[in-house]
């Protein structure tokens, strides 16, 4: 029996991001880089109107022969991983993605800087999807919003690949083991961890960074306002709601999240996605390095791969901040969290750092 399954861009559409990448990139435009590099402002980063005229770009967009080539080739991406069988995408083993993994607010953005330094090119002028971690969105199965994530999500990280590909013919001079280097921070990668794995395997790397749960909560309230006067949580930034949507993935109610403790809620999320992290065989990769938070840890990382890359380049500066002070029953919390974790990761025969993080930077 022939079977003819119809999918149309009306019910898996190009994303915003992706639109406006190739607008940019076919106007000789100057890309969208937000501020996704600058991580030390306290307070958080909004741009209501960075999709205005998003509508007549794409139709920019749809009109140009190029436009269409790349459009096309991004939703034979997305066939190919929805089917298995990849075909075009086996000419993106001429990049090496170092996928920078690891809960918000532990470094990675500092050493995603550090990677696209090595390759000559200003950090400050790319562009916010192609090389920070709100894009692609993977997740958890959901419906939301009218949509599956797991298959938007394979649309976005095929759209992503052809930002990689794009970008990177142009201006990728840094190679490492046959690929040239592409720096992508990458949060959400332990949660569809299984595809990047199948498309990339040891031809990647993989750099996780980790933080001591209370030294996280911290960094996340500086941006987000301070601790709420009744130490319930709120839903100020982003990062505040990726911990939300983990606990409503856990079954709990959004109604009842937000009358937990701040420091409740945020100690689930962190250990729900180490366990994760755990479970996605990350951990377990033989190009995959771990990077305990602080000061030294992150220099010495960045000298290791500039040499590894034999580049001429000193690292920017790190900056910690003081050690965080909470109630003793939220250091309780954070101990046990750490503890769960350890004894976790243990269970499957990894080695949790615990003791490294406890300088709590």
């Amino acid at each position: 029996m022939g079977l003819t399954l119809t999918l149309t861009d009306r019910e898996i559409p190009a994303s915003p991001s992706f639109i406006e990448f190739l607008h940019a990139d076919l106007t000789d435009g100057k890309q969208y880089a937000g501020s996704w590099f600058n991580q030390q402002d306290e307070g958080m980063h909004r741009d209501p109107e960075r999709y205005e005229g998003i509508q007549e770009k794409a139709k920019f967009v749809l009109n140009h022969p190029e436009g269409q080539r790349q459009i096309i080739r991004s939703y034979r991406f997305f066939k190919e991983m929805l089917t298995g069988r990849p075909n075009e995408l086996r000419d993106l083993t001429r990049y090496r993605i170092f996928f920078v993994t690891g809960i918000p607010r532990t470094g990675g953005t500092y050493i995603t800087k550090q990677l696209f330094r090595a390759g000559n090119i200003d950090y400050k002028t790319v562009q916010n999807a192609l090389a920070h971690d709100g894009f692609p969105h993977l997740g958890y199965l959901s419906f939301k919003g009218r949509s599956n994530i797991h298959t938007n999500g394979l649309m976005q990280l095929a759209e992503y690949l052809i930002m990689v590909d794009i970008f990177f013919k142009r201006h990728g001079r840094l190679a490492y083991q046959g690929g040239v280097i592409v720096p992508k921070k990458f949060t959400k990668g332990v949660y569809y961890f299984d595809i990047v794995r199948e498309l990339f395997g040891e031809k990647s790397n993989y750099i996780v960074t980790l933080r001591h749960p209370l030294s996280v909560i911290q960094s996340v309230l500086d941006k987000a306002g301070g601790m709420p006067k009744d130490r319930k949580y709120g839903l100020r930034s982003a990062i505040e709601r990726w911990a939300l949507d983990d606990w409503t993935h856990w079954g709990v109610p959004e109604r009842r999240i937000v009358s937990m403790n701040y420091v409740e809620v945020f100690c689930g999320y962190w250990k729900r996605y180490h366990y994760q992290m755990a479970l996605s065989g990350i951990a377990r990769m033989p190009t995959t390095q771990m990077i305990p938070y602080g000061r030294e840890n992150m220099i010495e990382a960045v000298k290791f791969w500039y040499k590894e890359f034999n580049v001429d380049l000193q690292p920017e500066e790190f900056k910690t901040a003081k050690t965080p002070k909470f109630l003793p029953e939220e250091e309780k919390l954070a101990e046990k969290t750490l503890d769960d974790v350890a004894s976790f990761w243990h269970s499957l025969g990894l080695k949790f750092p615990k003791e490294q993080l406890m300088d709590r930077h």
